[in-house]
């Protein structure tokens, strides 16, 4: 069944609010998903609707339902798309500025290849139509060449194409995928495990879902390299991994029982996603990390992964063997006091605030020129042609 604040909003698009409805949905949007080849994009909703970063910031998901579909005969497969996007508030207040919160595109419009940007532009123009000031879609564009949309009237159009490694692609053997690496990627994944072996007996646990409590997972972190200080965060990081849909736990053990290391992320089909990663400390001279990403990857591809994604990024050289893929940003704004103030503000935010530089709408607000209908004629060369940038998922 629909959830009950489902609102229309124009020719098969509707709108739900909020966290619960929202979740309602988490089934259907997971098939979705693995129908528009987008697999393990809407997987653990439940987390990334109550993740203390985004806790703040009021859920709306668009959907497209397909043509002649009633509230009474609704079910899954009557949604052909779907765009999730966060309003940022301040004080409580609603802001009328929306961002789908995702720098690489993976978890934000969700839509056939073919129909991807052209829904993208039809759940922003309706957000900015219901009272929107500021709206921020980034997805995965179909291809390089892709046509930016054209200028609406009354608003202003910012977009741009961008270079991102998000994926590794994984081949039928660990020794075939290590090919694909660099020497030194490929020496560390194989040294590592065999050096601490050597001198500290160890198993890893493909599935640690059962052995591990939350107040376990807690003293461990609190051992960790780098620990999470928000109790919340870790509750939810935890309950995901053991209960949540296609969610793993897998680890490092020594044969006393110590745990020297853990990894969590969500399975669908052959996508694997590694949302998070603990290394306890004192065996940094063993490079805990490196072992068990180096076991975690061997086991992934015994059971049939063919693409592994690091949510968040990684600083380990793994990362240049990530395919690079093709991901738009769409910026549509009211031409309003509201927009220039805030792009100055993110100009300056930008320059002076490494923390504050990683934000995608604060970033995308700085940089990203705007134009209208008037001038669009002028302006299409620019668009047209996808930016040169490249960047790491980050």
């Amino acid at each position: 069944m629909l959830p009950s604040t489902l609102t229309f909003l124009s020719e098969n698009l509707y709108l739900v609010q909020g966290r619960e409805q929202v979740l309602k949905l988490a089934p259907s949007l997971e098939d979705l998903a693995g129908r528009t080849g987008q697999l393990g994009a809407m997987h653990w909703l439940e987390y990334f609707l109550e993740t203390p970063s985004l806790a703040n910031k009021p859920p709306y998901l668009v959907l497209e339902l397909r043509s002649g579909t009633s509230f009474d005969d609704f079910d899954s497969d009557n949604i052909f798309a779907a765009a999730l996007f966060f309003e940022y508030r301040i004080g409580g207040l609603c802001t009328g500025i929306f961002s789908t919160d995702d720098a690489v595109g993976f978890r934000s419009v969700i839509a056939p290849c073919d129909e991807r940007a052209r829904f993208a532009e039809r759940a922003a123009q309706a957000l900015l139509r219901g009272g929107g000031h500021i709206v921020l879609a980034t997805y995965e564009a179909a291809h390089d060449s892709e046509c930016a949309p054209k200028p609406i009237p009354g608003a202003l159009l910012g977009y741009r194409q961008r270079r991102v490694g998000r994926m590794l692609t994984l081949a039928s053997t660990f020794d075939e995928t290590l090919a694909l690496m660099g020497r030194l990627t490929r020496r560390n994944l194989r040294y590592y495990p065999r050096h601490l072996a050597a001198r500290l007996p160890l198993t890893f646990v493909a599935d640690a879902r059962r052995d591990l409590s939350f107040a376990e997972f807690m003293r461990l972190n609190n051992a960790s390299l780098n620990p999470v200080n928000r109790e919340r965060e870790l509750w939810l990081r935890w309950r995901s991994s053991c209960h949540g849909a296609g969610g793993f736990l897998a680890g490092l053990r020594s044969a006393e029982g110590k745990w020297l290391g853990l990894i969590g992320g969500w399975r669908q089909e052959t996508m694997t996603v590694v949302h998070w990663q603990l290394n306890v400390s004192g065996y940094e001279h063993y490079s805990i990390g490196i072992v068990i990403r180096s076991f975690f990857l061997e086991h992934e591809i015994e059971h049939g992964a063919r693409k592994l994604l690091m949510f968040g990024g990684t600083p380990h050289s793994i990362r240049y063997a990530f395919d690079e893929d093709s991901i738009a940003d769409l910026l549509l704004c009211r031409p309003t006091a509201r927009l220039w103030m805030l792009r100055r503000l993110a100009r300056v935010f930008t320059q002076h605030s490494k923390r504050l530089r990683k934000n995608h709408l604060l970033q995308t607000l700085a940089v990203l020129p705007l134009v209208n209908a008037a001038c669009s004629s002028e302006t299409s060369s620019t668009f047209n042609n996808p930016s040169p940038e490249t960047s790491q998922a980050s």
